[in-house]
């Protein structure tokens, strides 16, 4: 009697290993092209990662107290550190006129970029080499892959939410009222979100097949803050270059528009904001994309 030989998407694994095992038992892995080329429904998936949300949360959790649990400031450093970035900000470019908006204390001005950086940074830092950290988690469970980088996302969130006390307290000290165009924030902080997943989960499954990316990450997020509108105005790109910028970096027209909307009280720039909302949607939807077509192999060679 003959055994049916297995198969996947249409594609046989080959009748010559089930016969040479004594057909029972299966090759010891698909061929590359079924790894490298791993299909995955958007609405599945979609719905078992929301299925998995408390399991995000719980290694979100789990990650916060260990950040904190041995530090006697505790949470007080999630805002040293983007404090002691102002200071030094402060100290060396605040007399160069041209870094800062004429009429907005520099410090407000810095401080604004600064937070939308720190989130950043530290997610894309930290949530890319997720794989890699929870590796014998990975290796031993099952829930959606997408918890680790996500979860790491989180944690940088609750960071940046404690940051913005010191921003309320500036606001205090140098007596500014922020503008009632303020109500755009929100809607900036969703295109840096989108854009922020987007570009992390993709990284971090394409540091699991060249670990050598890990290497260059602090690198890129070094030469990131300088080329990013943190501590310039986004006005300094030629205005013919502002669309491909906003959307290669969503971060420039989000941070730019935000010091509009809420030091200035002026609406955000349509065109740049359109390419930074483009651009967004594009690093989220690609991302996702790498991060299904390699999943498959995550805990294999993590």
């Amino acid at each position: 009697m003959t055994l049916p030989t297995p198969s996947e998407g249409g594609v046989s694994f080959g009748a010559s290993d089930a016969a040479s095992s004594g057909g029972a038992s299966a090759p010891a892995e698909p061929p590359s092209h079924l790894i490298y080329r791993h299909q995955a429904r958007l609405g599945t998936s979609l719905r078992a990662l929301w299925g998995s949300r408390d399991i995000i949360y719980t290694l979100a959790e789990r990650d916060l107290r260990a950040q904190y649990k041995q530090a006697t400031l505790g949470l007080l450093w999630a805002l040293i550190f983007p404090l002691a970035m102002l200071g030094i900000f402060t100290i060396i470019f605040s007399r160069t006129s041209s870094n800062g908006v004429p009429g907005i204390p520099y410090p407000l001005f810095a401080y604004t970029g600064i937070l939308c950086w720190t989130f950043f940074s530290g997610s894309f830092g930290t949530g890319g080499t997720s794989l890699l950290t929870n590796n014998a988690l990975m290796s031993k469970t099952q829930f959606p892959r997408e918890c680790f980088p996500l979860e790491s996302i989180l944690v940088n969130a609750v960071n940046s939410v404690l940051a913005w006390i010191p921003l309320l307290l500036l606001f205090v000290i140098y007596r500014f009222v922020p503008h009632p165009t303020t109500v755009w924030v929100p809607l900036l902080i969703l295109i840096e979100l989108a854009f922020t997943v987007g570009i992390t989960i993709g990284v971090s499954a394409l540091i699991i097949q060249m670990r050598d990316i890990a290497q260059i990450l602090p690198i890129v997020i070094m030469l990131g803050l300088f080329a990013t509108p943190v501590i310039w105005q986004f006005k300094r790109i030629p205005a013919k270059w502002q669309l491909v910028y906003g959307f290669i970096n969503p971060l420039g027209p989000v941070i730019d528009d935000i010091r509009r909307t809420m030091l200035q009280g002026l609406n955000p720039v349509p065109g740049p904001l359109l390419a930074a909302i483009a651009g967004a949607v594009f690093y989220l939807a690609v991302g996702y994309r790498i991060f299904k077509r390699f999943e498959v192999n995550f805990a294999d060679i993590a």
